[in-house]
Protein backbone atom coordinates (compact mmCIF):
# COMPACT_ATOMS: atom_id res chain seq x y z
CA UNK A 1 0.00 0.00 0.00
CA UNK A 2 1.63 3.22 -1.09
CA UNK A 3 1.48 6.63 0.51
CA UNK A 4 -0.84 8.03 -2.15
CA UNK A 5 -3.46 5.44 -1.29
CA UNK A 6 -3.07 6.07 2.43
CA UNK A 7 -3.63 9.78 2.04
CA UNK A 8 -6.98 9.18 0.38
CA UNK A 9 -8.54 7.59 3.45
CA UNK A 10 -9.51 9.51 6.56
CA UNK A 11 -7.84 8.22 9.70
CA UNK A 12 -5.23 6.03 8.01
CA UNK A 13 -1.84 7.21 9.19
CA UNK A 14 1.49 5.63 8.43
CA UNK A 15 3.62 4.41 11.29
CA UNK A 16 6.21 6.84 12.53
CA UNK A 17 9.68 5.50 11.54
CA UNK A 18 11.18 6.40 14.90
CA UNK A 19 8.40 4.77 16.88
CA UNK A 20 8.34 1.13 17.89
CA UNK A 21 5.47 -1.04 16.62
CA UNK A 22 4.48 -1.72 20.23
CA UNK A 23 4.93 1.79 21.65
CA UNK A 24 1.25 2.66 21.53
CA UNK A 25 1.58 5.44 24.08
CA UNK A 26 3.74 7.47 21.71
CA UNK A 27 1.11 7.84 18.95
CA UNK A 28 -1.11 10.40 20.56
CA UNK A 29 0.88 13.48 19.68
CA UNK A 30 -0.08 13.10 16.02
CA UNK A 31 -3.81 13.33 16.77
CA UNK A 32 -5.67 16.61 16.54
CA UNK A 33 -9.16 17.09 17.91
CA UNK A 34 -11.71 19.88 17.77
CA UNK A 35 -11.56 22.43 20.56
CA UNK A 36 -13.11 21.08 23.74
CA UNK A 37 -16.63 22.26 24.42
CA UNK A 38 -17.79 23.57 27.76
CA UNK A 39 -21.03 21.92 28.82
CA UNK A 40 -22.59 23.51 31.87
CA UNK A 41 -26.00 22.64 33.30
CA UNK A 42 -28.59 25.38 33.36
CA UNK A 43 -28.92 27.50 36.47
CA UNK A 44 -32.43 26.12 36.95
CA UNK A 45 -31.19 22.55 37.42
CA UNK A 46 -31.33 21.72 41.14
CA UNK A 47 -29.40 18.52 40.58
CA UNK A 48 -26.33 19.96 38.87
CA UNK A 49 -26.37 23.49 40.29
CA UNK A 50 -24.33 25.04 37.50
CA UNK A 51 -21.55 22.44 37.47
CA UNK A 52 -20.57 20.11 34.65
CA UNK A 53 -22.53 16.93 34.06
CA UNK A 54 -20.72 14.00 35.70
CA UNK A 55 -20.79 10.57 34.00
CA UNK A 56 -19.22 7.23 34.96
CA UNK A 57 -18.43 4.50 32.45
CA UNK A 58 -17.92 0.97 33.74
CA UNK A 59 -15.73 -1.06 31.40
CA UNK A 60 -12.64 0.00 29.49
CA UNK A 61 -13.03 -1.86 26.20
CA UNK A 62 -13.62 -0.19 22.82
CA UNK A 63 -17.17 0.84 23.78
CA UNK A 64 -16.12 2.30 27.13
CA UNK A 65 -13.00 4.00 25.82
CA UNK A 66 -14.82 5.55 22.88
CA UNK A 67 -17.68 6.76 25.07
CA UNK A 68 -15.22 8.28 27.54
CA UNK A 69 -13.38 10.13 24.79
CA UNK A 70 -16.58 11.48 23.25
CA UNK A 71 -17.96 12.71 26.58
CA UNK A 72 -14.66 14.23 27.71
CA UNK A 73 -14.25 16.07 24.42
CA UNK A 74 -17.70 17.53 25.00
CA UNK A 75 -16.64 19.00 28.36
CA UNK A 76 -18.47 16.43 30.50
CA UNK A 77 -16.73 15.34 33.69
CA UNK A 78 -15.98 11.73 32.76
CA UNK A 79 -14.81 8.77 34.82
CA UNK A 80 -13.94 5.37 33.35
CA UNK A 81 -13.55 2.36 35.67
CA UNK A 82 -11.59 -0.65 34.42
CA UNK A 83 -10.05 -3.43 36.50
CA UNK A 84 -7.59 -4.99 34.04
CA UNK A 85 -5.63 -2.34 32.19
CA UNK A 86 -3.64 -4.98 30.28
CA UNK A 87 -6.56 -7.33 29.68
CA UNK A 88 -5.94 -9.70 26.75
CA UNK A 89 -9.66 -10.14 26.21
CA UNK A 90 -10.72 -13.25 24.36
CA UNK A 91 -11.42 -11.81 20.91
CA UNK A 92 -10.54 -12.70 17.34
CA UNK A 93 -9.48 -9.10 16.84
CA UNK A 94 -10.48 -8.67 13.20
CA UNK A 95 -11.65 -5.14 12.42
CA UNK A 96 -13.07 -3.74 9.17
CA UNK A 97 -11.32 -0.98 7.26
CA UNK A 98 -14.15 1.46 8.02
CA UNK A 99 -13.40 1.16 11.75
CA UNK A 100 -9.81 2.31 11.18
CA UNK A 101 -11.09 5.54 9.68
CA UNK A 102 -14.10 6.11 11.95
CA UNK A 103 -12.07 5.53 15.12
CA UNK A 104 -9.04 7.40 13.71
CA UNK A 105 -6.73 4.49 14.51
CA UNK A 106 -3.02 4.73 13.71
CA UNK A 107 -1.60 1.88 11.65
CA UNK A 108 0.92 1.14 14.41
CA UNK A 109 -1.64 -0.70 16.54
CA UNK A 110 -2.69 -3.00 13.68
CA UNK A 111 -0.59 -6.17 13.77
CA UNK A 112 -1.42 -7.33 10.25
CA UNK A 113 -3.37 -6.05 7.27
CA UNK A 114 -4.87 -9.24 5.88
CA UNK A 115 -6.16 -9.35 2.31
CA UNK A 116 -6.84 -13.09 2.07
CA UNK A 117 -9.65 -14.80 3.97
CA UNK A 118 -10.28 -18.52 3.62
CA UNK A 119 -13.61 -20.10 4.62
CA UNK A 120 -13.49 -23.84 5.32
CA UNK A 121 -16.80 -25.72 5.10
CA UNK A 122 -17.91 -28.74 7.21
CA UNK A 123 -16.84 -31.00 4.33
CA UNK A 124 -13.38 -29.40 4.41
CA UNK A 125 -13.89 -27.47 1.17
CA UNK A 126 -11.99 -24.18 1.25
CA UNK A 127 -13.27 -21.05 -0.47
CA UNK A 128 -11.26 -17.84 -0.78
CA UNK A 129 -13.55 -14.90 0.08
CA UNK A 130 -10.95 -12.13 0.17
CA UNK A 131 -10.92 -11.72 -3.59
CA UNK A 132 -13.66 -9.10 -3.40
CA UNK A 133 -11.29 -6.68 -1.62
CA UNK A 134 -10.01 -3.79 -3.66
CA UNK A 135 -6.30 -3.06 -3.95
CA UNK A 136 -6.34 -0.58 -1.05
CA UNK A 137 -8.63 -2.60 1.24
CA UNK A 138 -7.74 -5.03 4.00
CA UNK A 139 -8.98 -6.64 7.21
CA UNK A 140 -7.12 -5.32 10.24
CA UNK A 141 -5.88 -7.74 12.89
CA UNK A 142 -5.43 -6.24 16.35
CA UNK A 143 -4.78 -7.41 19.89
CA UNK A 144 -7.43 -6.19 22.29
CA UNK A 145 -4.98 -5.12 24.99
CA UNK A 146 -3.31 -2.81 22.46
CA UNK A 147 -6.52 -1.40 20.95
CA UNK A 148 -8.25 -0.94 24.31
CA UNK A 149 -5.26 0.78 25.92
CA UNK A 150 -4.93 3.16 22.98
CA UNK A 151 -8.58 4.24 23.16
CA UNK A 152 -8.42 4.69 26.95
CA UNK A 153 -5.22 6.73 26.71
CA UNK A 154 -6.79 8.95 24.09
CA UNK A 155 -9.83 9.48 26.31
CA UNK A 156 -7.49 10.46 29.16
CA UNK A 157 -5.71 12.97 26.95
CA UNK A 158 -9.06 14.59 26.27
CA UNK A 159 -9.84 14.97 29.97
CA UNK A 160 -11.37 11.69 31.12
CA UNK A 161 -10.32 10.28 34.50
CA UNK A 162 -9.26 6.64 34.14
CA UNK A 163 -9.73 4.61 37.32
CA UNK A 164 -8.00 1.28 37.81
CA UNK A 165 -10.73 -0.35 39.87
CA UNK A 166 -13.24 -3.16 40.14
CA UNK A 167 -16.87 -2.03 40.03
CA UNK A 168 -18.83 -3.75 42.83
CA UNK A 169 -22.33 -2.34 42.98
CA UNK A 170 -24.40 0.77 42.46
CA UNK A 171 -26.91 2.59 44.66
CA UNK A 172 -29.77 3.98 42.60
CA UNK A 173 -30.84 7.62 43.12
CA UNK A 174 -33.35 8.05 45.94
CA UNK A 175 -35.08 10.83 44.02
CA UNK A 176 -34.67 12.80 40.79
CA UNK A 177 -32.10 15.13 42.35
CA UNK A 178 -29.93 12.43 43.95
CA UNK A 179 -26.81 10.94 42.33
CA UNK A 180 -25.93 7.39 41.39
CA UNK A 181 -23.43 6.08 43.94
CA UNK A 182 -20.90 3.62 42.55
CA UNK A 183 -18.97 1.34 44.89
CA UNK A 184 -15.66 -0.02 43.63
CA UNK A 185 -12.30 -1.34 44.75
CA UNK A 186 -9.49 1.00 43.72
CA UNK A 187 -6.15 -0.52 42.80
CA UNK A 188 -4.11 2.40 41.48
CA UNK A 189 -2.04 0.14 39.27
CA UNK A 190 -1.50 -2.62 41.87
CA UNK A 191 -1.32 -6.09 40.32
CA UNK A 192 -2.54 -8.03 43.30
CA UNK A 193 -4.01 -7.84 46.77
CA UNK A 194 -7.19 -6.30 48.03
CA UNK A 195 -8.20 -2.95 46.64
CA UNK A 196 -9.27 0.07 48.61
CA UNK A 197 -13.05 0.43 48.92
CA UNK A 198 -14.21 3.70 47.36
CA UNK A 199 -17.36 5.40 46.14
CA UNK A 200 -18.11 7.76 43.29
CA UNK A 201 -21.19 9.96 42.86
CA UNK A 202 -22.30 10.71 39.28
CA UNK A 203 -25.33 11.94 37.37
CA UNK A 204 -25.39 9.15 34.80
CA UNK A 205 -23.83 5.72 34.29
CA UNK A 206 -22.86 3.87 31.12
CA UNK A 207 -22.52 0.10 31.43
CA UNK A 208 -19.82 -1.13 29.04
CA UNK A 209 -18.74 -4.07 31.17
CA UNK A 210 -19.55 -6.97 28.87
CA UNK A 211 -21.79 -10.02 28.91
CA UNK A 212 -21.64 -10.43 32.70
CA UNK A 213 -22.36 -6.75 33.24
CA UNK A 214 -22.80 -5.76 36.87
CA UNK A 215 -24.35 -2.51 35.71
CA UNK A 216 -26.99 -4.47 33.79
CA UNK A 217 -27.76 -6.49 36.92
CA UNK A 218 -27.93 -3.34 39.05
CA UNK A 219 -30.63 -1.83 36.84
CA UNK A 220 -32.41 -5.19 36.38
CA UNK A 221 -31.91 -5.15 32.62
CA UNK A 222 -33.16 -8.73 32.31
CA UNK A 223 -31.88 -11.59 30.19
CA UNK A 224 -30.02 -11.04 26.96
CA UNK A 225 -28.23 -13.13 24.35
CA UNK A 226 -24.50 -13.60 24.52
CA UNK A 227 -21.84 -15.85 23.05
CA UNK A 228 -19.47 -18.22 24.82
CA UNK A 229 -16.05 -18.38 23.22
CA UNK A 230 -12.66 -20.04 23.70
CA UNK A 231 -9.35 -18.89 22.26
CA UNK A 232 -5.67 -19.66 22.54
CA UNK A 233 -2.73 -17.64 21.29
CA UNK A 234 -0.32 -20.03 19.66
CA UNK A 235 3.20 -19.13 18.63
CA UNK A 236 4.26 -21.34 15.75
CA UNK A 237 7.65 -21.70 14.02
CA UNK A 238 8.62 -18.84 11.73
CA UNK A 239 8.54 -21.03 8.62
CA UNK A 240 4.93 -22.00 9.34
CA UNK A 241 3.97 -18.47 10.32
CA UNK A 242 4.78 -17.42 6.76
CA UNK A 243 1.62 -19.26 5.67
CA UNK A 244 -0.48 -16.88 7.79
CA UNK A 245 1.48 -13.75 6.93
CA UNK A 246 -1.43 -12.38 4.90
CA UNK A 247 -4.13 -14.98 5.52
CA UNK A 248 -6.96 -15.50 8.01
CA UNK A 249 -9.09 -18.64 8.21
CA UNK A 250 -12.66 -19.29 9.37
CA UNK A 251 -14.13 -22.73 9.96
CA UNK A 252 -17.83 -23.61 10.03
CA UNK A 253 -19.51 -26.88 10.91
CA UNK A 254 -20.70 -28.88 13.92
CA UNK A 255 -17.23 -30.30 14.50
CA UNK A 256 -16.06 -26.77 15.30
CA UNK A 257 -19.23 -25.14 16.68
CA UNK A 258 -22.95 -25.97 16.47
CA UNK A 259 -23.98 -22.44 15.58
CA UNK A 260 -20.90 -20.25 15.42
CA UNK A 261 -17.52 -20.62 13.74
CA UNK A 262 -13.87 -21.18 14.45
CA UNK A 263 -11.05 -18.86 13.46
CA UNK A 264 -7.32 -18.70 12.95
CA UNK A 265 -6.30 -15.04 12.85
CA UNK A 266 -2.65 -13.99 12.54
CA UNK A 267 -1.22 -11.39 14.90
CA UNK A 268 2.23 -9.89 15.43
CA UNK A 269 4.10 -13.10 16.29
CA UNK A 270 1.38 -15.70 16.79
CA UNK A 271 -2.00 -16.93 15.59
CA UNK A 272 -5.20 -16.56 17.61
CA UNK A 273 -7.15 -19.82 17.40
CA UNK A 274 -10.67 -19.87 18.77
CA UNK A 275 -14.28 -20.94 18.50
CA UNK A 276 -17.57 -20.10 20.18
CA UNK A 277 -21.28 -20.71 20.46
CA UNK A 278 -24.48 -18.82 21.24
CA UNK A 279 -26.22 -22.00 22.41
CA UNK A 280 -27.49 -21.83 25.99
CA UNK A 281 -25.00 -23.18 28.51
CA UNK A 282 -27.44 -25.81 29.80
CA UNK A 283 -27.76 -27.21 26.28
CA UNK A 284 -24.01 -27.79 26.17
CA UNK A 285 -23.80 -29.98 29.27
CA UNK A 286 -21.93 -33.25 28.58
CA UNK A 287 -24.15 -36.34 28.96
CA UNK A 288 -23.07 -38.64 31.79
CA UNK A 289 -22.11 -41.44 29.40
CA UNK A 290 -19.78 -39.16 27.44
CA UNK A 291 -17.88 -37.55 30.29
CA UNK A 292 -15.02 -40.05 30.28
CA UNK A 293 -14.72 -39.85 26.54
CA UNK A 294 -14.58 -36.07 26.65
CA UNK A 295 -11.57 -36.11 28.96
CA UNK A 296 -9.39 -37.99 26.50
Amino acid sequence: MNSMVLKSFLGLRKSSPETSHFAVHQKHAAISFPQKLKVIAGKTSPKLQGRNLRVAIVGGGPAGGSAAETLAKGGIETFLIERKMDNCKLCGGAIPLCMVGEFDLPLDIIDRRVTKMKMISPSNVAVDIGRTLKSHEYIGMVRREVLDAYLRDRAKENGATIINGLFLKMDMPKDKNSPYVLHYSGYDGKTGGVGEKRTLEVDAVIGADGANSRVAKAIDAGDYEYAIAFQERIKIPDDKMVYYENLAEMYVGDDVSPDFYGWVFPKCDHVAVGTGTVTHKADKEIPAGNKEKSRR
